[in-house]
Parts: structure tokens; C-alpha cells; sequence
């Protein structure tokens, strides 16, 4: 925890927000990728591999990765966690972030970096608040309104919207005392097929594992292909 504790209270912050958050960065990412001549199908479910074709990258979560590739093996531990979004009139000096180091909590203003996630007068803050197997979303909410009470003053009646949710097994990979991310599933599950996404074998911090994992996919496809290429050349010298 040491290292992720040094990075998430660096100044300046290493995380950048993109306006308009994950969607427009999702959106201007599928615009390059068709530029560069990628073909994406949506709404189109995949329940088998390719038979031949070359490399095969599987990016999904895990417990659809299992199911597609057949492997039950690939699982790994994630959390539950309360997810706790308000939209509060204005107030000048409610802060960016407040982090619960005794018990996890976050709470974060993002209207803050990004004005039009809200309407003018509005703030957008989110929180996230991790429950154990036996606490319930009440639970979590609770623990919330503790932290809004102590850090958005008479946020209850400057509320506007709310809306509560539990995630279950969306935190991305949880390491338990006495393992690392390379103790998680491989991204090269053999026979051509690589997996991405945030629960395997890769290093980085919350999304940071999914794109590490790309790049190793990605490189180590490109690498069996061309020396798949290579042997079939040498096969037809061979021949010839």
C-alpha cells in the first residue's frame, strides 16, 4: 500500500480529468481506433473464439473471460463497495476530496476539475465506501452521510439528487496480504489468446492495470505473429 499511498497524495496529482469524464475519452478513443482502420461491431455478443487468424486479445472481466475460454481458474478477489452520488446547490468551501483513512471512504467533488458535469449551481460529488461480505449497503450509506457531515456542511438540505448503489466485484483486482498483481491470471493463456482488463498480471493502480495489460497483449501478439510469419516463410523456401 506504501507505493499506491505515495502516488495518490502526490502534488500535483498524477490523475488528469478529461471533460466530459470516461465517455468522451471512450469516444475519441474509438474515433482513432476507425481511423486506423479498426472494424468495432457493438451489441453483438461473442460466445467462441476464432477459429485460425492469428492472436486472439480478450478484454472483459474475468468472470466472462472463464466463461468464453472455458478456464474456471480465471477468478481473482474484488470488493464490494457503496457507491453514493449527490448533486448539492453550491456552497463556497466544500473541499475537492475527503479520504476516510480509518475506515476506507472517499468523497470527491468533480465538478471541481470538470464545471459541467452539473448544472450551473450544482455540484456533482461522488462517493465510494468499500463494505465487508457482511455489512449491507445501509451500511455503506451510513458510513457516507458520516464523512458528507463532517466535510459538506448542511449538505442534507442543499440536496438536489441522490442516488445509492453497491458494487459488487467492479474495484478491479484486490491483492490479500501476501500476493501481488503477478500472482493474478496471466495475460498469456497459451495457444495464441491473451486476456486484458483490470484483474490480471499486470502492474498499475485501478484503470492503470487494464492499459498495462493491453500493451503486454498487444506485444506479445504482435511478437507470435511475426514469428508465426517468419516459420511459414521458411516452410515455403523449404518447399520451394
Amino acid at each position: 500500500m506504501q507505493e499506491r499511498l505515495h502516488r495518490a497524495a502526490a502534488v500535483p496529482p498524477e490523475a488528469h480529468y478529461v471533460r466530459g469524464g470516461w465517455g468522451e475519452l471512450i469516444g475519441r478513443m474509438a474515433t482513432r481506433a476507425r481511423e486506423l482502420g479498426v472494424r468495432i461491431e457493438t451489441s453483438s455478443r461473442v460466445d467462441a473464439l476464432p477459429l485460425g487468424g492469428g492472436p486472439v486479445i480478450v478484454a472483459t472481466a474475468l468472470p466472462a473471460a472463464a466463461r468464453l475460454l472455458g478456464d474456471p481458474s480465471l477468478t481473482w478477489e474484488s470488493g464490494r463497495t457503496v457507491l453514493f452520488d449527490l448533486a448539492l446547490r453550491t456552497r463556497k468551501g466544500d473541499p475537492f476530496v475527503v479520504s476516510d483513512l480509518d475506515a476506507p471512504g472517499w468523497v470527491e467533488r468533480f465538478t471541481a476539475q470538470d464545471p459541467s458535469l452539473a448544472p450551473a449551481g450544482q455540484q456533482l460529488v461522488q462517493a465510494q465506501l468499500p463494505i465487508g461480505p457482511g455489512a449491507s449497503k445501509a451500511d455503506g450509506v451510513a458510513h457516507g452521510e458520516r464523512l458528507l457531515d463532517l466535510g459538506f456542511p448542511g449538505w442534507r438540505e442543499r440536496t438536489v439528487w441522490r442516488r445509492e448503489s453497491v458494487s459488487q466485484g467492479r474495484t478491479g483486482a484486490v491483492d490479500l496480504p501476501g500476493t501481488t498483481w503477478r500472482d493474478r491470471p496471466a495475460v498469456d493463456r497459451g495457444d495464441g489468446v491473451y486476456l486484458v482488463g483490470d484483474q490480471v498480471a499486470a502492474p498499475g493502480v485501478l484503470s492503470e492495470v487494464s492499459f498495462t495489460s493491453a500493451v503486454e497483449a498487444v506485444s506479445l501478439a504482435l511478437r507470435a505473429d511475426l514469428v508465426g510469419r517468419h516459420h511459414q516463410h521458411g516452410l515455403d523456401l523449404k518447399r520451394a
